[in-house]
């Protein structure tokens, strides 16, 4: 490698780095301004809006009532989910031991189909859940997931776990050569009889999730340039991959070399309109198992339409929503296509390993630098 490429790589991998922005010289790395951690999004969305994916609420819409994530398991022997494909908002996250888990999110729960199989909560998911102020699903928990519940006071308003019995089932079938945590689900009625049979705080309507483009205008084609094939490493366990589909406009995903499919939706692949790829520093808890993820801020990349644009993402404490915003450290809310949307939260050390259209992102970071 040329010294000068070897220069221009470097500058391109400093602005990739949460702390850090090209100056626009090769070799020259000038400090970004940093987000500040208690700034909130200041756009608007139109009132016939929903606040999950932008699109229009429909006739059936849950006007003032909260939604749900649900934890869902994702470890190969507990294929295929159910459920994945009515979602609004997926999350992903490594947990432990390279494994990832589901956080599906549902607008309307009164219209989830059978979702599962159901896993136990862990800090990072409940850090993104909190913000939405949506009740939520679970079976058990860490124990700095359920402390952190217990500071927001979920336990006791929101979360259907413990106390809360009856708005789950075990497959029977699963059951004969499954564990149990891979055979736990519900449905629509079956959550919201839990709900109103133990008389759960519903009220709320939920604040948008990103900054979304009016829907009765034509989709943004993202600046950054084409996005057909996007391979993501979680772990030496966990590889994932995404691929667009030019005749739907959605990309659709694998995973341990497989479709994802989605039991519920006839064996249909799960898809999405928008994909978030996001980096930050995952490191371990005490106990050398369980994941702690920096939720603060970072790097990352927006896909839509078969093409990409480079992107921050900023959290801050508690109740503060994950935020999509503008590359150049102006904190300004990143205009997002509306559709259901994935979000997939991958440490720094897996940089090296994802792609997008064969490319790793240190070559595409290169392009980019030009």
């Amino acid at each position: 490698m040329s010294t000068k490429l070897h220069m221009l790589l470097a500058a391109a991998l400093c602005c990739l780095l949460p702390a850090c922005a090209s100056s626009g010289q090769a070799g020259n790395a000038a400090q970004a301004p940093q987000p500040a951690a208690s700034s909130q999004p200041t756009f608007t969305l139109a009132a016939d809006v929903n606040p999950y994916t932008g699109l229009p609420k429909g006739e059936n819409y849950p006007e003032g009532q909260r939604g749900v994530a649900v934890m869902i398991n994702n470890v190969k022997t507990a294929l295929p989910q159910s459920g994945i494909n009515s979602a609004d908002l997926v999350y992903e996250m490594v947990t432990e031991g390279g494994i990832t888990r589901l956080m599906a999110v549902y607008r309307d729960y009164n219209a989830m189909p059978v979702v599962g199989p159901i896993r136990s909560a862990r800090d990072q998911h409940v850090q993104l859940a909190i913000p939405l102020d949506c009740l939520y699903a679970h079976i058990g928990g860490s124990s700095y997931a359920l402390d952190m519940l217990e500071a927001f006071k979920y336990p006791d308003s929101l979360s259907i776990d413990g106390k809360y019995k009856n708005f789950y089932w075990i497959d029977a079938q699963r059951r004969r050569t499954l564990p149990q945590d891979s055979c736990v689900y519900t449905d629509g009625t079956t959550f919201a009889g839990a709900v109103e049979r133990y008389g759960l705080d519903t009220a709320g309507e939920p604040e948008p999730v990103f900054n979304f483009l009016p829907y009765s205008q034509a989709d943004r084609i993202l600046e950054g340039g084409k996005a057909t094939e996007i391979s993501i490493r979680f772990s030496s366990y966990e590889d994932s991959e995404l691929i667009y589909d030019p005749t739907d406009g959605r990309y659709y995903k694998y995973e341990f070399g497989e479709p994802q499919v989605d039991a519920a939706a006839g064996g249909a692949v799960y898809s999405a309109d928008n994909v978030f790829l996001l980096f930050t520093e995952i490191g371990q808890y005490p106990d050398r198992v369980l994941a702690q993820v920096k939720l603060e801020n970072g790097a990352g990349l927006y896909f839509c339409g078969g093409r990409y644009e480079r992107v921050r993402w900023m959290k801050g404490a508690g109740e503060q929503p994950l935020r999509i915003v503008d590359n150049q450290g102006l904190e300004m809310d990143v205009t997002i296509n509306p559709g259901n949307s994935y979000v997939a939260i991958v440490g720094m050390d897996q940089l090296e390993y994802c792609r997008v259209d064969g490319k790793n992102l240190e070559e595409l970071f290169l392009q980019d630098a030009g």
